[in-house]
């Protein structure tokens, strides 16, 4: 009987070497047979704490690439936004509440029960209500209809509903809300309690798009929209909560700041937090996470960043759920060489992710969608973007036609260049440790993580695995086979000897 051919390398061999390795020195080779079909294939991870990604991408807490919006796309399409820190006051001292406020927006876009509907008073003007319809934004949009209480607050009594269609914004606006509105009498609404669906299927049925939920004295207790069932129905890969509001998180640096910003952004309605520092193995990082922990222990805290197993066990025996693995990677990242202190992206996610059971989430170095396969091959349970979620048109910033390419792009920077740490509020020392420069345009989030996923379903489907738990056992028992890379075979792998 002949001897068992097996091509390349296991995970263990390929790395055994301790040579820093990217996700451009190996390749994935295709020696398992398909016999899956691709709609088996699932994507889900449980970060913890309810945090459950249908499609498992995080996009970085940086100030060029996750806003609001972005935040509410990714969520749409099964990943999660986590809102960066780096809001500003005129004097460069740190505004949290313009951050409380994106992770309101993203709370508020898609609700079951709306537990704190936008309300005005009948004695407010048309022009009162179309100024917080604009100070209440959803996304990009503007609230423009709203449940009418005595008091003008969300829980006051039911007097009517303002919607869109009973007012002009411009023949209008000296109106009182009274004198526009449909009152009580002319509404259909609901009465608590109400399950979802009895309010979902009484919004089909009477042809609503708004149902005013109350309690028997007839104060507001929800209100229930269509379109946020016309959103369930259209991605229905979203990353919610149990009260079906899309779920965001937000980052806090280890400062004293900190513990004013978890409290306001906690309140909000975010769902977890990263721990926002470049190293995170540190005694600074430790008292935060201590901290968090005891005053919120039902919330997500995502540590790091590190690359090492060594800081990863430390971590984790301070009850972690899920950590940021990676130093030095990123493309806009600056400190290997500002600091000497760094890891190559792919061997810090392999070591990280054999040392540990926490959620191991790969961040720096990953560029293509063969780069987030790798990721996860080799032990990520998620990626974590910057570059490929900078350039669309859902992050920050205004697109710009390049005069060189004339190629249309968006600015992309790093956290820890000279740029986003205009007045120190990030704490980085003054050397820097990242730059600034711009990505290509790259459209929309709906069209752009959709390609995404579909490419790494393709290649689970090449390797015959059905989600990332099997995905990682068959690389640890050395099912799943490496080869490593020539400069030459780099090449080859690329695009050439074609006229672009």
């Amino acid at each position: 009987m002949g001897e068992e051919i097996y091509s390349g390398f296991s995970a263990k061999e390929l790395f055994k070497e301790g040579i820093g390795m990217t996700y451009d020195d190996f390749s994935i080779l295709d020696t398992s047979f398909t016999n899956i079909d691709r709609n088996e294939i699932v994507l889900e991870t449980d970060l913890g704490k309810g945090i459950v990604l249908k499609t498992p991408i995080i996009a970085a807490p940086m100030d060029t690439v996750t806003s609001k919006e972005l935040c509410i796309a990714l969520a749409l399409q099964g990943g999660i936004g986590c809102i960066h820190y780096n809001f500003k006051n005129p004097d460069g001292s740190p505004d949290i509440d313009k951050q409380v406020k994106e992770i309101e927006s993203v709370k508020r876009f898609e609700n079951g029960f709306i537990e704190n509907p936008v309300t005005v008073s009948p004695e407010n003007t048309i022009a009162d209500a179309i100024q917080i319809g604009e100070k209440n934004k959803v996304g990009k949009s503007a609230i423009d209809t709203f449940p009418v209480t005595e008091s003008g607050k969300p829980h006051g009594k039911l007097l009517g509903l303002l919607r869109k269609q009973d007012y002009s914004r411009t023949k209008h606006t000296d109106f009182k809300v009274k004198d526009r509105m449909v009152p009580l009498k002319k509404l259909i609404k609901g009465e608590w309690p109400i399950t979802l669906h009895e309010a979902n299927k009484l919004l089909w049925e009477e042809h609503l798009l708004f149902l005013p939920i109350t309690d028997k004295k007839c104060n507001l207790r929800y209100l229930v929209t269509r379109s946020d069932l016309d959103k369930n129905e259209e991605y229905p890969l979203a990353t919610k909560d149990e009260n079906k509001r899309l779920m965001v998180l937000f980052a806090v640096e280890t400062r004293p700041i900190a513990y004013e910003r978890l409290e306001k952004c906690f309140k909000a309605g975010a769902d977890g937090c990263i721990i926002d520092t470049s190293q995170g193995y540190t005694r600074y990082e430790v008292d935060m996470i201590k901290y968090i922990k005891e005053k919120y222990p039902d919330k997500l805290v995502i540590g790091g960043n590190i690359s090492t197993p060594e800081a990863c066990k430390g971590l984790e025996e301070e009850g972690l759920n899920s950590y940021r693995c990676g130093q030095g990677s990123g493309s806009i990242c600056t400190t290997s060489g500002a600091i000497g202190v760094s890891r190559a992206g792919a061997s810090g996610v392999y070591y990280c992710a054999k040392a540990t059971k926490m959620k191991t989430i790969a961040d720096g170095g990953i560029r293509q969608v063969g780069d987030i396969v790798k990721a996860l091959t080799i032990g990520a349970d998620v990626v974590i973007l910057g570059n490929m979620l900078a350039g669309t048109e859902e992050s920050p910033g205004n697109t710009i036609i390049d005069p060189e390419s004339g190629l249309p792009v968006k600015i992309y920077r790093g956290m820890g260049s000279k740029e986003a740490n205009v007045g120190e509020i990030r704490g980085y020392s003054r050397l820097p440790q990242g730059v600034s420069g711009h990505v290509k345009y790259k459209g929309s989030i709906h069209e752009w993580v959709p390609l995404i996923r579909d490419g790494i379903i393709s290649a689970f489907h090449v390797l015959n695995c059905k989600n990332i738990k099997e995905l990682h056992e068959k690389m640890n028992k050395g099912k799943i086979r490496f080869e490593k890379r020539t400069v030459g075979s780099l090449r080859e792998s690329n695009v050439h000897d074609l006229l672009m």
